[in-house]
C-alpha cells in the first residue's frame, strides 16, 4: 500500500522523471501546424544541419526511414499518422519532428524546417460536414483499415464521406407515437469541445531492446496500446511492451495511443530511447471531449408522462476517429436518461471536422446527453405548467421497467435520488438576495450512466514466505485511489493488514490482462479479478495444508491470515515457508456479458447502471448575466463503499469538473480554425473563488454491489445548475457554456429557444430529422 507520505511528498515515480533508460536518449520536439485544413509540403533539409541534431523527420520521411509503408493508428479506425503526410487536417497537427540529446537543439532545428501550406476547404460544422459532396472538404477520401484493439465494434459508415459511424436505437415505433401524443415539443441544445486539463501533459518514451521493443506510457490502457503499436508496425504483440508509472492525472485523455506511435517510429527509425514529451499548448490539441449537438422531439401526455422521443445528435469526432464509434453508443443508449420510455428512437453521428480529435473524456457522452434531456424535461414542464420534480417522478425507471436497450432493470434508485435532490436545501424558502439586480434559484438533476461491457479484468496474487502479498495489475493509478481500493480487497479476502500488500504498476510483459483503466470500472472489473484471485489462494493454502498434514480438507479453515489444519496452525507465510515453496501465485478473472444489437441498439449495454443526482443552488445578476453556484449537493447510488475518503474525494471532484463545463470551459476556434486557447490563461477552468460549498450523499450499504464512482456524478451538475438558473430567471438556456452574455441574450428575448409543440399531424420537422 502506498504510503501517504510518498504522495505528499511527491515521491511517487512519474514518466518524466525516468531518466535511466540507456546510452543514447533523445529528446523529441514537434513542429505543429497553424492552419486548420492544407495540403503540405515539408522541407527539412537546412534543419538537419543545425549542430548537436540527430535527426529531422517530415511524415513522409519518417515513412521512408521505416521501410516506406503508410504508418497509421488509431483504436477502431487506423486513419491517423504519427506526422501528417501530404495533408494536414487539424491546426496543431504535428508536421516535422527533430530529435537531439539537447531539446534546446531540437528546438532550435525546428525553426530551419520550412512548410509550404496549400489551403483546402475548412470543415467545422458536423451538421454541415455530413452534406459535402466527395471533394476536397471529405477530409478522409480513402477507407481506414479497422484496428485489432475493439474487433468488436461494428461501423455503420459511409466511405467517401465525412461521417466516422452512426449508432442507431430502435425501441418500439417512436414515429407512430409520436403522431398519437397530445404535445410533441421539439429543443436543440449544444455543448462546447473541452480539454481534460490534466496537471501531467502527454508524455511516451521509446526504448529499442534487441528485436522488441519497450515503450513507458502515461496511458490508461497499457494493453490497446500495446495492440495499436504493434499492428502499427507490423510486429507480433510479444515484441512490444508497454509500462506504466502513477500518472498525474487523466479524465480519459490517455486512453488509447497519442503520442506512443510516434515515439514507438521515432525510437524504431533511430535505434536509440526517445522521448516525446507535450507542453500545454500541444495537450490542448491532442484530444478534446467531442462537441455535440443534439436535437430531442418527445411526445407527452397532458400530466407530463413520456410516450415517445426521437433524438437526432452529432458528435464532433475532428479530423481523426479515435474512440468516436464507441462514444457515439453510449450516448445513443445515454439519451434515454433515467426513464420509461415505450417508443424511442434515437440517431446519434459521429462526423470528422477539421477540429482537433475528440476522444474518450471523463462521463463518456453522458453529460452531453443528460444536459439535453434534463434541459428538455426543464422545458416539458414549464410549457405544461407542470412541477419539474413531478414530470421526473413520473417518468422514472423502477425495477422490471425496460430501458433504452430493452433491458429489464433492476437495483434502481432513482425514486431515492430524487428524494436526496429534492430535500438537498431543505424546504426553507429562498431568502431574499442583495443586491437587487440578483436573483436565485435552486434547481436539480436525474442522471444515468453505463460502464464498458463487455469488459474483462484479470488479476494475480503473489503470497511471499514472509506473509506479505503482491497484487499483480494491470489498473493504472492516477490519482483515483485505484490501487488502495484493490489492496483493501485483497486485504479483506484474506483477513491480513492492507500494509501488507503491495499493488504493481502495468507491465505488458508480467502484470496480468486488464481492458482499460477507464468507465468506473476498476474497482468493480479489476477489484472482481482480485477478490476471485483471493479465493484461489485460500482454496491453494487449504489443499496445501491438508496434503502437508494428512487431514480431509474439510477440516482445514483458512482465514484472518493463519491456516487451521487439523491441531497444526500456520501463518500464511509459515506454511509457505514449511512447504518450501518459495511463493504462491494464484490467478483471477472478472468478465462482465453484454452487447447491443447492431440495427437496433437493443440489448444489453452496460453491466452496472451508475444512478446519480445532482441539486444547485445559484444566483443570477440580471445587468451582468454573470452565475453564481452557491451550494451543490450531489448523491450517487454507491453500493458498497470501499473507501470512503476517496469516494467523497472523487465524487467531489466531479462535481468540480461538471461545474467547468457549465461556467465557462471551451476549446473554441478562431476563424481560421486554429485553436483559440493556448494555455490554461485562456482556458476558464474553475478557479477556487468559483466553487460552491459542495456536499455529498453515497447511498448504498456493506452488503449492496460496488457500483463506480469515477464518473458518476459528473452528468447532473450542468443540468442542475441550468435548471437552477431556470427556477430564478425562467429562462431555460440551450447551449453550455452558460457564459454571462448568452444569460442576459436570453434574459432579453426570453422566448424559449429552439422548441416547438407541433399538432399530432404536424411531422415537417420529424421528416427532416429522420430522413
Amino acid at each position: 500500500m502506498i504510503d501517504p507520505r510518498t504522495k505528499v511528498a511527491g515521491g511517487l515515480p512519474m514518466l518524466a522523471d525516468l531518466a535511466d533508460v540507456g546510452p543514447g536518449l533523445l529528446h523529441a520536439r514537434l513542429l505543429t501546424a497553424p492552419v486548420a485544413h492544407a495540403r503540405l509540403a515539408v522541407d527539412t533539409a537546412a534543419a538537419r544541419l543545425v549542430p548537436g541534431v540527430a535527426a529531422v523527420f517530415s511524415g513522409r520521411e519518417l515513412e521512408a526511414a521505416l521501410g516506406g509503408r503508410p504508418l497509421r493508428f488509431g483504436p477502431v479506425l487506423r486513419d491517423q499518422p504519427p506526422l501528417a503526410v501530404e495533408r494536414v487536417r487539424y491546426a496543431g497537427e504535428p508536421v516535422a519532428v527533430a530529435l537531439a540529446t539537447d531539446p534546446d537543439d531540437a528546438d532550435e532545428a525546428l525553426r530551419h524546417v520550412t512548410v509550404t501550406y496549400d489551403p483546402l476547404p475548412l470543415v467545422t460544422d458536423p451538421v454541415a460536414a455530413l452534406d459535402l459532396p466527395p471533394s476536397g472538404a471529405v477530409l478522409h477520401p480513402r477507407d481506414a483499415e479497422p484496428s485489432a484493439a475493439f474487433p468488436e465494434i461494428r461501423l455503420r459508415r459511409e466511405p467517401g464521406t465525412n461521417l466516422v459511424n452512426h449508432f442507431v436505437i430502435r425501441k418500439g415505433d417512436a414515429p407512430g407515437a409520436l403522431a398519437r401524443a397530445d404535445h410533441v415539443f421539439t429543443d436543440t441544445f449544444t455543448t462546447p469541445a473541452m480539454h481534460h486539463g490534466a496537471l501531467e501533459n502527454h508524455i511516451a518514451l521509446a526504448v529499442p531492446d534487441a528485436e522488441r521493443l519497450v515503450v513507458w506510457s502515461a496511458t490508461q490502457t497499457p494493453y490497446k496500446v500495446r495492440v495499436q503499436l504493434a499492428e502499427m508496425l507490423g510486429v507480433a504483440l510479444d515484441r512490444v511492451a508497454v509500462r506504466t508509472l502513477y500518472l498525474g492525472g487523466a479524465f480519459g485523455a490517455k486512453c488509447y495511443a497519442k503520442i506512443e506511435p510516434l515515439a514507438a517510429c521515432l525510437a524504431r527509425a533511430m535505434d536509440r530511447p526517445v522521448r516525446v514529451s507535450l507542453d500545454r499548448a500541444q495537450s490542448l490539441t491532442t484530444v478534446t471531449r467531442h462537441a455535440t449537438r443534439s436535437t430531442i422531439e418527445t411526445g407527452v401526455r397532458a400530466d407530463g408522462r413520456i410516450t415517445a422521443r426521437h433524438v437526432t445528435a452529432w458528435f464532433d469526432a475532428g479530423a481523426y476517429a479515435d474512440i468516436s464509434p464507441r462514444v457515439i453508443k453510449n450516448g445513443a443508449y445515454g439519451f434515454g436518461g433515467p426513464y420509461d420510455i415505450d417508443d424511442i428512437w434515437v440517431d446519434v453521428y459521429a462526423v470528422y471536422t477539421n477540429r482537433p480529435p475528440a476522444g474518450a473524456f471523463r462521463g463518456y457522452a453522458s453529460p452531453q446527453a443528460a444536459f439535453a434531456y434534463e434541459g428538455q424535461t426543464e422545458q416539458i414542464a414549464r410549457r405544461l405548467g407542470l412541477d419539474p420534480r413531478h414530470v421526473r417522478r413520473v417518468n422514472l425507471l423502477r425495477d422490471g421497467s425496460r430501458n433504452v436497450t430493452g433491458e429489464s432493470m433492476t437495483d434502481c434508485h432513482y425514486d431515492t435520488l430524487l428524494d436526496v435532490a429534492e430535500n438537498a436545501f431543505g424546504r426553507e424558502p429562498i431568502p431574499p438576495q442583495w443586491p437587487e439586480s440578483e436573483v436565485r434559484g435552486r434547481g436539480l438533476a436525474l442522471t444515468v450512466k453505463g460502464t464498458n461491457t463487455p469488459s474483462v479484468s484479470q488479476a494475480a496474487v503473489l503470497l511471499n514466505r514472509d506473509g506479505s502479498l503482491q497484487v499483480l495489475t494491470s489498473t493504472v493509478e492516477m490519482g483515483q485511489g485505484a490501487h488502495l481500493a484493490l489492496a483493501r480487497l485483497a486485504a479483506e479476502a484474506l483477513g491480513i493488514g492492507e500494509r501488507v500488500v503491495s499493488v504493481s504498476l502495468p507491465d505488458t510483459d508480467v502484470t496480468p490482462y486488464d481492458q482499460q483503466t477507464s468507465s468506473s470500472r476498476s474497482t468493480i472489473a479489476m477489484g472482481g479479478a482480485v477478490r476471485d484471485a483471493c479465493r484461489n489462494l485460500r482454496e491453494l493454502l487449504a489443499r496445501l495444508a491438508a496434503d502437508h498434514c494428512g487431514v480431509p480438507a474439510e477440516q482445514v479453515q483458512v482465514g484472518d491470515g493463519r491456516v487451521r489444519a487439523g491441531t497444526a496452525t500456520f501463518g500464511y507465510g509459515e506454511l509457505v515457508t514449511v512447504l518450501r515453496a518459495g511463493q504462491l501465485r494464484c490467478e483471477g478473472e472478472y468478465a462482465s456479458k453484454g452487447g447491443l444489437d447492431h440495427e437496433t441498439g437493443q440489448g444489453i449495454a452496460s453491466s452496472r447502471w451508475h444512478q446519480a443526482s445532482g441539486a444547485a443552488e445559484v444566483t443570477v445578476d440580471l445587468e451582468t448575466g454573470r452565475i453564481r453556484v452557491l451550494r451543490y449537493h450531489a448523491a450517487v447510488w454507491a453500493g458498497r463503499v470501499v473507501n470512503p475518503v476517496e469516494a467523497r474525494m472523487q465524487v467531489e471532484g466531479a462535481v468540480i469538473l461538471g461545474l467547468g463545463s457549465v461556467l465557462g470551459e471551451e476549446l473554441g476556434l478562431d476563424p481560421a480554425g486554429g485553436q483559440a486557447q493556448r494555455d490554461l490563461l485562456d482556458y476558464r477552468m474553475p478557479a477556487l473563488s468559483d466553487l460552491p460549498e459542495i456536499t455529498v450523499d453515497l447511498l448504498g450499504g456493506p452488503d449492496d454491489e460496488i457500483y463506480g464512482l469515477g464518473e458518476t456524478a459528473v452528468p447532473p451538475v450542468a443540468p442542475a445548475v441550468a435548471a437552477a438558473v431556470a427556477d430564478a430567471t425562467g429562462v431555460v438556456l440551450t447551449d453550455l457554456p452558460l457564459r454571462p452574455e448568452r444569460v442576459l441574450a436570453a434574459l432579453r428575448d426570453p422566448r424559449p429557444h429552439h422548441h416547438r409543440d407541433s399538432s399530432p399531424g404536424d411531422r415537417a420537422d420529424y421528416e427532416r430529422i429522420a430522413r
